[in-house]
């Protein structure tokens, strides 16, 4: 959960983040199954830092940061 109260999801079988408010009401989701940039395999952990989402990309052995609104920022 950040600091707003959203809930974030590493949906690792389909490759992709999800966020939720505090009620469970689905806002966005990002992400698809890949090696591009802002794409994972098997997302597992997310972090939360200076505002950005930070995500650990298991299959692809690297992380990647994302702005709250889903927004590619580096890898």
């Amino acid at each position: 959960m950040d600091n707003g109260g959203y809930v974030y999801v590493a949906d690792t079988g389909n490759h992709r983040i999800q966020k939720f408010d505090s009620s469970g009401g689905f806002i966005l989701g990002w992400g698809h199954q890949g090696s591009a940039d802002g794409a994972f395999l098997s997302p597992a952990g997310i972090e939360f830092v200076n505002g950005n989402v930070v995500v650990a990309d298991t299959g692809n052995h690297r992380i990647h940061v994302f702005g709250p609104d889903g927004t590619f920022r580096t890898k």
